[in-house]
């Protein structure tokens, strides 16, 4: 195969500072050079930014077919009866909704996704092509009182199993994802852990989505107890008195790998516990935290403290699209002082650290896997930064590679 040698007006390699009128040289598959200079047999690609392939670290790609966010998004827990409400009444078929979610991922530059998934279309999807993303795909467990622990662990036990039956590739890998405290009893919490731990996949669970989860926890009350009553499942003698999401983070930190999905209400306690487990990552999904309404995100704290963020969009459910480029431009807006490079990072490498991929993906970096998406830049921009223009709000993702190929 001959070798694609790409020019461009800048590259941002991600490890490392970003290269004005630099080239990429792609072997295969694979990066074989980046380096700030020309070379005769380049393809120019113009006023262009050459960038990793984004990474998407939390996703529930089965409410792709929705137009606009479901409401009411205040209090939480009416928007949950919303989600339940979707998952019962909708009659597109999952894998056309699927496959609807991973190309609108595709195309907006998302190269590698985290997905949560409630059945097995996606892992199967996923795995079928290699013109999809590469992907960790973690099961989603629910059951909060005890009879449903044993159901919910062969559930479990099933779908780690699947991923050996369809002899996964490299670039699909299984986790799980025991869902939340409110939706997930202590013991099968553990027990999912323990399930994670043995056979050393990754673990992703939503923590510190809300206060509400805090008052939950720590005095078994408020708008979750109310939930679970109307929905006859909530038993006091299921919480251990006095919990608090300090409990839910310790068994993370004997995996190889978990993500705390969202951390919007992570305090002093979890935060000093974080800084002593590197192999837990924080993700972060601004729009969605936005859409809330929650206060400010920790995010800038929890990386000022060596903590790895990484960046999701969440669903349809809660955002308007599954962009994760959107994300980095509202990110820019919204925190106008926070280095390009930084923001950047959040959505390449330390998703693909997060997702156990930094080997592989998550930068233009020589070996690496030839996963990138081309940033076309604005014409008549008043800066000639780097670092200004891409995250320019009229800079948008032109093109995609996956594998050292164009797939638009």
């Amino acid at each position: 195969m001959e070798r694609q040698i790409l020019a461009a007006r800048w590259v941002f390699p991600v490890e490392g500072p970003p290269l004005e009128r630099a080239v990429l040289e792609i072997e295969g598959s694979r990066i074989a050079a980046v380096y700030q200079g020309e070379h005769p047999r380049a393809v120019d690609l113009g006023n262009a930014a050459l960038i990793p392939g984004l990474v998407n670290a939390h996703t529930h790609m089965e409410f792709s077919q929705l137009e606009q966010p479901l409401g009411p998004a205040k209090p939480f827990t009416e928007w949950i009866r919303s989600i339940m409400k979707s998952r019962f009444t909708c009659t597109v078929p999952a894998d056309q909704r699927i496959r609807q979610g991973i190309e609108e991922s595709l195309i907006s530059g998302t190269t590698c996704l985290g997905e949560i998934a409630t059945s097995s279309e996606s892992l199967q999807l996923l795995s079928a092509d290699e013109r999809k993303p590469s992907a960790v795909v973690f099961r989603e467990c629910l059951g909060f009182t005890p009879d449903r622990i044993v159901e919910q662990q062969q559930t479990a036990a099933d779908f780690l199993q699947l991923g050996t039956d369809l002899e996964l590739n490299r670039e699909v890998g299984l986790g799980l994802s025991p869902h939340a405290p409110y939706s997930v009893n202590p013991d099968l919490y553990l027990n999912l852990v323990q399930q994670v731990r043995d056979q050393g996949v990754p673990a992703a669970v939503h923590l510190a989505e809300t206060r509400d989860e805090l008052e939950f926890l720590s005095q078994k009350s408020g708008p979750f107890v109310e939930l679970l009553s109307e929905l006859g499942l909530w038993d006091p003698q299921i919480l251990r008195d006095g919990m608090r999401l300090y409990d839910y983070l310790v068994p993370l930190a004997e995996l190889t790998s978990a993500l705390a999905v969202h951390g919007n209400y992570f305090g002093e306690a979890e935060i000093e516990f974080l800084k002593q487990a590197p192999q837990i990552s924080v993700v972060y999904c601004p729009r969605t935290h936005h859409y809330f309404g929650h206060r400010l995100h920790p995010w800038l704290t929890l990386i000022s403290q060596g903590i790895n963020v990484a960046l999701g969009t969440d669903s349809r459910a809660s955002n308007p699209d599954l962009s994760l480029w959107k994300e980095l431009l509202f990110l820019r807006e919204t925190f106008p002082d926070v280095a390009t490079d930084l923001i950047l990072e959040c959505g390449t490498l330390a998703g693909a650290r997060a997702l156990e991929r930094s080997d592989e993906l998550g930068s233009l970096t020589v070996g690496k896997r030839a996963d990138l998406a081309l940033i076309c830049l604005p014409d008549d921009a008043v800066t000639d930064s780097g670092s200004d223009l891409l995250l320019n709000s009229r800079s948008y993702v032109a093109r995609v590679m996956l594998n050292g190929v164009w797939i638009n």
